[in-house]
């Protein structure tokens, strides 16, 4: 994960400094590599499953520098406002950004969550809950702190389907019609003018070709890949947007 964040933070200077990064495929993504693997899990988790619960999308997302040229508050609300954090009807997402070398931070808030997190609420999070851990070096404490501080500001403010805005995707994609079903119609219908039409006569009796016999397909047939519900995981916003609200912080 280190590495495919050092590469991304490369292409990213490469590109300016004001590029978006892509949306993470996590709802927590250590890319300065400060927090443990096992922390990182637990983490993931815990707002994978808030999501089922309360449909709110809280991220975290550690990044080793600022490197936009802007200032953090222009630019986390320029990347909050791109992944589309949260779901698009009720606007209930909230990211955490961790800049690790600038040792600055910032709660960014979502229009719908802003009743619950609004910005005294953001800023004791930052500066009460997460800071203090941090300025002893302890990553994972702070991080672990300020998940549970921000689940619990954010608890029951909506109510969850039991499935993240992924898992939905997914479902919806695995009971769609697959791609390649015009195509299969198609053929079906081919094989039975075949079935009509498709005779000669051949040492005086008829002898069928057909459905693909002698027509160069072969005896292996055609066959379409399709979609399956793979059961969710991982993140994806759900359209939500964000105006500003929330609070910064250093260590």
């Amino acid at each position: 994960m280190y590495l495919i964040a050092l590469f991304v933070f490369s292409a990213l200077r490469a590109l300016g400094g004001e590029a978006i990064p892509p949306a993470p495929l996590r709802y927590f993504n250590d890319y300065a590599g400060v927090v443990s693997p096992a922390t990182v899990e637990e983490l993931n988790r815990k707002l994978e499953e808030f999501e089922r619960t309360d449909s709110s999308q809280l991220l975290v997302v550690i990044f080793p520098k600022n490197e936009s040229g802007l200032p953090v508050e222009d630019y986390t609300v320029r990347v909050a406002r791109a992944w589309k954090v949260g779901q698009r009807d009720k606007n209930n997402g909230a990211i955490l950004f961790v800049f690790i070398q600038d040792r600055a931070m910032r709660l960014e808030v979502g229009y719908g969550l802003e009743g619950a997190i609004p910005d005294a609420v953001a800023k004791r999070i930052v500066d009460d809950v997460i800071a203090p851990f941090f300025r002893r070096g302890d990553y994972n404490g702070g991080l672990r702190a300020g998940v549970d501080a921000m689940i619990s500001a954010a608890r029951g403010e909506f109510q969850g389907t039991g499935k993240t805005v992924a898992e939905q995707r997914s479902q919806r994609r695995g009971t769609a019609l697959p791609s390649w079903l015009p195509f299969l119609l198609f053929m079906l219908v081919l094989v039975s003018v075949i079935r009509r039409r498709a005779t000669v006569y051949h040492r005086g009796r008829h002898v069928y070709w057909g459905p693909f016999g002698g027509t160069g397909w072969g005896g292996g047939g055609w066959s379409g890949g399709g979609g399956g519900w793979s059961g969710g995981g991982g993140f994806s916003g759900g359209g939500g947007s964000f105006g500003g609200g929330g609070a910064s912080g250093r260590w």
